[in-house]
């Protein structure tokens, strides 16, 4: 080897110089963690990207797409079992209201016998109608707010005991 020409070295590796700006804060802690790991900030910020892109708009803790899919099956079964406790709910509150509302007005399945009997459940009829009216009003503006019904059950996710009809 002659003393003008220099030893055959490794191809080197090409790289793009980037320009950023980090907060005071963050650059601190940056400098911090480089120093306390052994490792040049190029290597921390080029394996940081390379995280990121792997799971882009997703948690840098997540694992990999196995576990966020398992997470996702997850928050779905979580869902349908509210979903679930929810019809429940109303299909029993509605179930009772109906047995209740069937023998309060009870009379007006059948047929009155004068006509101011007639007259009188048309009345009641109409004013039926009103309060019902109200109450779908009030019940859509709840609704629109967020609120459910089953936000005003006390003791609602308490364990379930063993069913005993008491009706």
């Amino acid at each position: 080897m002659s003393p003008t020409t220099a030893p055959p070295s490794a191809p080197k590796a090409r790289r793009v110089r980037i320009y950023t700006r980090l907060s005071h804060p963050l650059r601190k802690r940056l400098l911090s963690y480089c120093a306390a790991a052994g490792r040049s900030e190029r290597a921390v910020i080029e394996d940081a990207v390379e995280r990121y892109l792997a799971n882009p708009g997703k948690d840098a803790s997540a694992e990999g797409p196995i576990d966020r899919l398992a997470q996702a099956i997850d928050d779905a079964e979580r869902l349908r079992k509210r979903q679930h406790r929810d019809i429940e709910l109303l299909s029993e509150a509605f179930g009772r209201f109906l047995r209740l509302w069937m023998i309060v007005h009870e009379s007006v399945f059948t047929q009155p016998a004068t006509p101011e009997g007639a007259e009188a459940t048309a009345k009641q009829r109409v004013a039926g109608e009103t309060l019902y009216k109200r109450l779908a009003a009030i019940v859509a503006d709840q609704f629109r707010r967020g609120h459910r019904f089953a936000d005003d059950l006390p003791n609602v996710d308490d364990e379930r005991p063993e069913r005993v009809d008491k009706t």
